[in-house]
């Protein structure tokens, strides 16, 4: 098998579950039989794309349009 196979088993795996938190992400690196690299990157992967997913969500949801009077 692939050096990496396993940990993109793994990334897919977890892609596919309805919540990612760092159990599931413990259960995966069983699964899967990842070293303590893999898992380590596998929680700051999704814990980066968490931090962006909050960036990218509109903060102030009020209407500031100005032509609506």
């Amino acid at each position: 098998m692939n050096e990496h196979e396993s940990l993109r088993k793994a990334l897919s795996w977890l892609m596919e579950q309805p919540s990612l938190d760092q159990e599931t992400i413990a259960e995966a690196s069983r699964h899967f039989d990842l070293s303590p690299v893999d898992e380590e990157f596998l929680h700051r992967y999704f814990t980066e794309q968490q931090r962006r997913q909050a960036d990218l969500s509109p903060k102030n949801t009020q209407n500031d349009d100005l032509d609506s009077s």
